[in-house]
């Protein structure tokens, strides 16, 4: 991914002053294994979070340079066979691996899929990397996606890529970029950086926006879910609507009634909507 020109690299300047939030300290160290198999796992350091034993821990080289971990969860059936299905999951603002991957284990199990979670540039232990931005973003996905086929032979056709509030900018980024996944979820996403803050601009110049995601998901030619709460305080639910209606193999979205920005996953129809749209995709 080539970098940005002068006017990118001041907008991607002040987005990372705006729209990034990494947790400070990083919630979680990575470790060797000390069985001499040189394996890594991510070792909680905050009370409350909880080691995930069955995680497949890895660091991958970005196209930028900068090093991310990652974190593999599969999910087997009762006759040890893997899940055909992976979640490629870029989560959302104020979080980092060690405080998702208990999350990404529950998802795996609940929807019996294999979760791919992972650390954004300046985000957890990936900070010596450098600090986030969007085109660092963009490159970190990128490099997920490749690693999902030459580390654990995961073909691009059975990934699911899903993205929560500022990872819905990735995520649409990747879609349109890289085709041939098997669908995208798009979680309380937004419409553009600059439309969080005004959800009824009509116009901005795109060198001053970040994350484009109302351009680009008219690129996105593979089922698309939309999940977003109609009381969401911090991105209006109107940017959810308007992205299902810009795509062009969006499923019905669901858009649940009272919830909010931070509690989405405790509608009584986010599970049922995901198993059956992961369930469209494998037919």
């Amino acid at each position: 991914m080539r970098g940005p020109g002068p006017w990118g690299r001041m907008v991607d300047g002040i987005a990372s002053r705006l729209a990034f939030f990494p947790p400070t300290p990083p919630s979680y160290t990575v470790e060797e294994h000390k069985d001499s198999t040189g394996q890594l796992y991510i070792q909680p350091v905050e009370r409350g979070y909880q080691r995930v034993p069955s995680a497949r821990v890895h660091w991958l080289q970005t196209e930028q340079g900068n090093r991310i971990i990652t974190a593999f969860v599969p999910f087997f059936d009762g006759r040890g066979t893997m899940a055909r299905l992976t979640i490629l999951y870029s989560h959302g603002n104020a979080v980092d691996l060690g405080q998702m991957l208990p999350v990404y284990r529950d998802l795996g199990r609940l929807l019996r899929v294999n979760v791919m979670g992972y650390d954004y540039t300046g985000y957890g232990c990936c900070s010596s990397s450098g600090g986030p931005s969007v085109t660092a973003t963009c490159s970190d996905v990128a490099a997920v996606l490749s690693g999902l086929e030459t580390l654990h032979g995961v073909k691009r056709k059975d990934v699911v890529l899903y993205g929560q509030s500022v990872g819905s900018g990735p995520t649409v980024w990747l879609a349109s970029q890289r085709p041939g996944v098997a669908g995208v979820v798009l979680h309380s996403p937004m419409l553009s950086g600059v439309r969080v803050f005004n959800p009824n601009l009509k116009y901005w110049p795109a060198w001053a926006d970040i994350y484009p995601n109302h351009l680009l998901v008219k690129k996105v030619d593979v089922p698309l879910l939309v999940l977003h709460g109609t009381a969401d305080e911090v991105i209006d639910v109107s940017a959810g609507r308007r992205l299902a209606e810009l795509a062009p193999a969006a499923v019905t979205p669901l858009l649940a009634e009272g919830f909010d920005h931070q509690n989405l996953e405790a509608c009584p129809e986010y599970l049922p909507r995901l198993k059956e749209f992961l369930q469209q995709l494998q037919q």
